[in-house]
């Protein structure tokens, strides 16, 4: 990206000497270049001399080309009320632009505007009757615009005329300008201090300083200075602030607008833990008008093209809108460089492969008994039997039997294996877990909860006898469950040889044991005879 090109402009019209162009003089573009335009608008003050001028919310635009260029390729269209018109050639005749707007305009004249070959005067057939034409550039070529202007308005004996006119729209084209504040002033530690060095910061002031100060503040104590002090004044002011003292400052002036500040004696040759700070809030800044433009067209390729010269004069127009009104501020004949390092690339990018109809007919067999079957629609295998019928919508085993069909919804026939090689059949028990170990869903050798979060189920049988359980008692049998644990739950299956009155429970007492409690309510004792009791453990 080149350097600013920073334009000062009266406000009243003209370009002013000073920024980027000393001697009222711009310089030279070159083509493919990047600029950061920048633009001042000064006017007079009551002294004559030039300040900034205050605007309201302006908008700037700028373009460079050659003005009232025809376009050199293309097509434009009119429009009316009534429709649109064929597409217009950018150098028609009088007679095509006629045939072109005779079906929406009725019966109409036209005649050449003008020697630039691409401008015409339509006229209407009838004494004040009103014409009102649209343009659409089509594909105008450079980017142009169809501009119709009302040459004679309808009036009792007055035919109304208007002209079209075709004109390039410009090679250059910016109005994205955005108000940014100038180059301020800026504090940089540019040295740290050690035993050798002694701390150092640059002040740089930019260019567009123009008044008020700044202040510099360390150790909690700030100073304000006129933007414009010398070196020395500089100097006396941070020896006033406590902490820096007499002779322990250096101030030098840089080859631009800054100062060079190093701490010194007292302060010198070492690493100073008080940070010197900068407030530029009450400087007083010049403002700017910026947008970044690329001299990167084809409108510029084609006005090289036109010259057959290294170096072109365009015109560079800046305009600027505000409250509604629109000013042009500059006309300037600005000269663009062609390049010798072109952008970009000089390989040529790789360009897409394609694939003839022999050579995709070599890639995919289009009809074949042993791959791709296309009249009966089927897939075959490397033996030649159908895979995959897609126009019945099924798939086929090795024995060419349907074992899935999509025509009515998913359907599956046969086994399904989950898991290794040997297809599994449906389950013959009703266990869940069993159910689920046979179908590969789980891994077996181990043991599964069966209610959630259940770690573990385990069952025993155990022939208990209790004997006799006397009234509001409790006898209790251990049985060993290996596995259980404290806090388990313990399901007990009952017999239907149960005492009546005896209620029975169980508990996991310690690991691996649980007891069978048999529980007498009655008033009189009760006997349980020998029977068979069914456990069930489930652990977490």
């Amino acid at each position: 990206m080149a350097s600013n090109i920073d334009i000062l402009l009266d406000k009243s019209g003209g370009l002013l000497n000073g920024g980027a162009a000393p001697y009222g003089v711009l310089p030279s573009f070159t083509r493919n270049d990047v600029y950061p335009f920048r633009i001042r608008v000064l006017e007079r003050n009551t002294t004559g001399a030039y300040t900034d001028a205050i605007l309201s919310s302006p908008s700037f635009s700028l373009g460079i080309g050659n003005i009232d260029a025809v376009p050199t390729d293309g097509q434009f269209k009119l429009t009316t009320t009534t429709g649109t018109s064929t597409a217009i050639s950018f150098n028609a005749t009088t007679a095509q632009v006629l045939s072109a707007v005779s079906g929406i305009a009725g019966n109409v004249s036209v005649t050449t505007y003008g020697s630039g070959g691409s401008s015409w005067i339509i006229t209407a057939a009838t004494a004040n009757t009103a014409l009102s034409f649209g343009g659409q550039a089509f594909t105008l070529f450079p980017t142009s615009g169809v501009q119709v202007n009302t040459r004679r308005a309808p009036t009792a004996s007055v035919f109304a005329q208007q002209i079209i006119s075709l004109a390039r729209s410009p090679s250059v084209f910016s109005n994205s300008f955005s108000s940014v504040s100038g180059d301020g002033i800026a504090l940089t530690k540019i040295q740290d201090g050690s035993a050798s060095t002694n701390e150092t910061y640059a002040l740089s002031v930019g260019n567009d300083v123009y008044g008020g100060s700044y202040s510099l503040a360390y150790g909690g104590y700030s100073v304000g200075i006129d933007y414009n002090q010398t070196a020395t004044n500089v100097a006396t002011i941070l020896s006033a602030i406590t902490g820096i003292g007499a002779n322990n400052i250096s101030v030098q002036s840089d080859s631009k607008r800054g100062l060079i500040i190093s701490f010194v004696n007292g302060l010198g040759l070492q690493n100073v833990s008080t940070a010197l700070t900068l407030d530029s809030s009450g400087l007083q800044v010049y403002n700017w008008y910026s947008a970044t433009v690329t001299m990167s067209t084809s409108e510029i390729e084609e006005l090289f093209n036109e010259s057959g010269e290294t170096t072109i004069t365009p015109t560079l127009e800046i305009e600027m809108t505000e409250n509604g009104q629109t000013k042009t501020l500059l006309q300037y004949n600005s000269n663009i460089t062609k390049d010798l390092i072109l952008t970009g690339t000089l390989v040529p990018a790789s360009i897409a492969s394609y694939y003839t109809a022999a050579q995709c007919d070599s890639l995919f067999i289009a009809d074949s008994a042993t791959n791709v079957n296309a009249s009966n629609r089927s897939l075959k295998s490397s033996s030649g039997v159908t895979a995959v019928n897609y126009g019945d919508r099924t798939l086929v085993n090795a024995a060419g039997s349907t074992v899935v069909s999509f025509a009515t919804g998913l359907q599956l026939s046969g086994n399904i294996g989950f898991y290794g090689a040997t297809v599994t059949a449906q389950p013959a028990n009703i266990n869940v877990v069993s159910g689920l170990i046979n179908t590969g869903l789980i891994a077996s050798g181990t043991t599964y909860g069966v209610m959630p979060q259940s770690t573990k189920t385990l069952t025993a049988v155990t022939y208990t006898t209790f004997g006799l359980v006397p009234s509001n008692n409790v006898i209790s049998k251990t049985v060993t469950i290996t596995g259980c644990q404290l806090n388990d739950i313990v399901l007990l299956g009952l017999p239907a040889d149960i005492e009546e009155g005896l209620a029975f429970s169980g508990h996991v007492v310690t690991a691996n044991q649980i007891h069978i409690d048999a529980l007498n309510v009655t008033g009189s004792g009760k006997t349980q005879n020998a029977t068979t009791f069914r456990i069930t453990v489930i652990g977490y």
